[in-house]
């Protein structure tokens, strides 16, 4: 038997013996880094200010090099006996991190081959083209890092990306992904107690101290369909882990569980979400969280023994609706039906009307680079020129010009940027994910896909917003992805272990 071969036989006898062997060091320490990460990110403004996307990065390259470090462990099962575990070839197996490169080296050449050059006089600004190699990818030069440019695009994208590399080769025990996700579930109650706090409030400013010059804050993010999306992902979570408690007890026979709490949790972030005055994400939530109750009612209606007994889970279901109807008498439902109303009527030449022309806009500029697009970081520098074809989203009834930071479309804008190789990248993932379901047990366990519920909702919201420009939403989404899953490959071998 070669070194290999006695690595892994280790690793198994060690995973087997999970109870009784502590965390190592090293992972506990990445543990600690990546838990910080994800619960600054939502807490520095959703991530958007520059410093906060530094201070990510940063987190999550120590979070990379501390998991791709050889650990020794001292086996339990055999006193004095010790092996080496080596990350980096698990790395080279993980399909994501060839992605992340192909990507970054698509960005790489974008920004040495420009089209165009960012101009301005101190009062405007333009775009000029420059002559370029036609078939290379290309983009946009001189832009400012402030408020977009093709650097700041790769520090947000290649801190999730570390991020996901570190926590798929980082974590070898199932304790490790169910504790950064109780992270991010109990730092998401925190962030929706704070909004519920600021509705009751009347708080003219986000968290009480800073004014962020206007009134679509919710918590600690500047844009309430930001805030919104987040509060997605929080929500399906701990509904996820009040599934799975709930799963445990009925086969450990078991009458009383954690799984009643992490409901109410789910109540209290969705009321924050409600509150939010976020249109969309608001009817997201609440269609899937009736989706879900409707699922758990009829799966509960024919289980034959086991959990808590039905007057018990009558009597939460009562006190969760209870909860809700506090809720909404305490912060004015009223308010929030009128500002839905608002949202859906009066103001429907701009949130649906326009943000479909600018959609067609941005796929303008998507056909006219095809392949590659005009350059990550670049869309709003280069939409004005397709922008001018529809006058609509053009100018306003003043005569002034409309500026666009984003389409309201992820897929059209990344489409636009990065062109049909980024999609092929993106759908390259899809797949990868799609087919990893089939051998990580995803489906063994029901919370598993409940809890990736809120990653799938905003992946569909994208379609008609931006939330995946937030660094927060697309980070906290994406770990938990990727712990999900991790969690999921763990369990499924040890299952196996067990058979065997």
């Amino acid at each position: 038997m070669d070194h290999s071969s006695r690595s892994t036989s280790a690793v198994h006898r060690f995973r087997t013996s999970e109870t009784r062997q502590p965390l190592h060091p090293r992972e506990k320490l990445l543990l600690w880094i990546a838990g910080a990460n994800l619960v600054f990110l939502p807490w520095a403004l959703g991530g958007m200010p520059r410093w906060a996307q530094w201070t990510s990065f940063a987190l999550s390259a120590l979070a990379f090099i501390v998991a791709v470090l050889p650990r020794t462990y001292q086996e339990a099962l055999t006193a004095g006996a010790s092996f080496r575990l080596f990350p980096f070839p698990k790395l080279l197996r993980f399909p994501f991190f060839w992605l992340g490169l192909i990507y970054f080296a698509v960005i790489a050449i974008q920004m040495l081959n420009p089209a165009w050059t960012y101009v301005t006089n101190g009062r405007s600004w333009w775009v000029q083209s420059l002559d370029h190699i036609a078939w290379l990818p290309h983009g946009v030069a001189n832009m400012p890092f402030r408020p977009m440019n093709a650097w700041r695009t790769l520090l947000i994208h290649g801190s999730v990306w570390l991020l996901v590399c570190a926590l798929w080769i980082g974590l070898t025990r199932r304790r490790s992904a169910r504790l950064l996700l109780y992270t991010i579930a109990l730092n998401g109650v925190a962030l929706a107690v704070v909004a519920i706090l600021q509705r009751l409030t009347g708080a003219r400013e986000l968290l009480w101290f800073w004014s962020p010059g206007t009134n679509y804050f919710v918590a600690s993010f500047i844009y309430k369909n930001h805030a919104g999306a987040f509060l997605l992902l929080i929500v399906a979570l701990l509904l996820g882990f009040a599934w799975w408690h709930t799963d445990r007890a009925a086969a450990r026979m078991r009458r009383s569980h954690p799984g009643m709490v992490f409901l109410f949790l789910s109540l209290l972030a969705l009321g924050a979400l409600l509150f939010s005055y976020a249109l969309a994400t608001t009817a997201l939530g609440v269609a899937l969280c009736i989706i879900l109750g409707l699922i758990y009612l009829v799966r509960s209606a024919f289980r034959a023994q086991g959990g808590p007994p039905r007057i018990v889970s009558l009597l939460t279901g009562l006190l969760c609706a209870g909860f809700l109807a506090l809720c909404a008498y305490s912060l004015n439902i009223e308010r929030v039906w009128r500002t839905f109303e608002r949202l859906s009527k009066e103001d429907y030449n701009v949130s649906v009307v326009h943000r479909q022309l600018a959609a067609h806009a941005t796929f303008d500029m998507g056909r006219d680079s095809l392949w590659f697009g005009h350059g990550l970081g670049g869309f709003r520098y280069v939409f004005p020129w397709y922008q001018q074809h529809y006058p609509e989203i053009y100018r306003d009834h003043r005569k002034r010009r409309l500026y666009w930071e984003h389409t309201h479309n992820d897929y059209a804008e990344f489409f636009a940027e990065a062109g049909a190789v980024g999609l092929t990248l993106l759908g390259a993932g899809m797949i990868v994910l799609i087919v990893g379901t089939r051998r990580s047990g995803l489906f063994a366990t029901a919370a598993y896909p409940v809890m990736l519920g809120g990653p799938l909702v905003v992946a569909v919201y994208a379609a008609v917003d931006f939330p995946t420009h937030n660094p927060a939403v697309l980070g906290t989404g994406a770990a938990i992805l990727v712990l999900v899953f991790r969690w999921s490959v763990l369990e499924r071998q040890s299952r196996l272990r067990v058979k065997t």
